[in-house]
């Protein structure tokens, strides 16, 4: 049994993609089922695929969960002790491998386009550098956490924006020689700096503004600049520079 007996060949995902124009066409479970190629014994290729997509969710949900073939047995096994009436049998490491293989290019493949998007953003515009925050910030969206993004003498990016420190659901601690070490390490010309507050109100609090202060002073020290201090909750924020609560000059 080849997994594919009882599905009509309009149904068949591989045969969708060859008629489709494009690939984004075709569902999540689709696709995985092109990559899988058949199904097993008693479970067509298209439901093999569902039961996939349910074990392999945190591969979907989580940009940092691991995707090496050693997890993907773990999050099969788990699958499989929580779903003992539809389980994924007859499913070999080396089809894991392979998955393991093509989720690992894909993710390589997009950190490359992001990261070189971007280094060609300008981030003069607070609203620009704020957009390069948020992809990062909404990895973990629960926990507040400080970020420092280096940049070279034209604004743009020289990495992704780098945790310094993290909090709790509501605080977070950062020394001013946290931020610094990262932006010397860069070479950095200039660094915009920026926290999330998992509450959904980026309103700053007076430790904000003071943590600001002081960060400023040691700016002038090390002779980096800090642009400004965004203060992130989902897709809203507020620059402390707009404020004119603090001297960024």
């Amino acid at each position: 049994m080849n997994g594919l007996t009882g599905l009509p060949e309009e149904m068949r995902p591989r045969e969708r993609l060859k008629r489709e124009a494009s690939a984004d066409a075709l569902s999540d479970e689709e696709l995985l089922a092109v990559l899988l190629g058949h199904g097993v014994r008693g479970c067509d290729v298209l439901e093999l695929a569902h039961r996939l997509r349910v074990a392999l969710g945190a591969v979907w949900d989580n940009p940092e969960a691991s995707i090496d073939w050693r997890s993907m047995v773990r999050y099969v096994d788990d699958y499989n002790q929580m779903h003992v009436d539809r389980p994924i049998r007859g499913f070999g490491n080396a089809k894991l491998l392979e998955l393991a293989a093509a989720f690992a290019l894909t993710r390589r493949m997009q950190r490359y386009w992001c990261e070189n998007e971007w280094r060609s953003m300008n981030l003069r515009s607070s609203a620009a550098a704020a957009q390069v925050f948020e992809r990062t910030v909404a990895r973990r969206p629960e926990q507040e956490t400080f970020f420092v993004l280096p940049m070279d003498s034209g604004f743009h990016p020289l990495c992704e924006p780098i945790a310094v420190t993290k909090g709790g659901v509501a605080t977070v601690s950062v020394h001013p020689r946290e931020v610094f070490c990262e932006a010397i390490r860069w070479r950095a010309h200039a660094v915009i700096v920026a926290h999330n507050h998992p509450s959904g109100d980026p309103t700053p609090s007076e430790q904000d503004i003071d943590l600001t202060d002081k960060l400023l002073a040691a700016s002038k020290v090390v002779r980096i600049p800090v642009l400004d201090h965004l203060v992130l909750a989902g897709k809203d924020f507020i620059s402390i520079r707009t404020l004119g609560l603090v001297s960024f000059a």
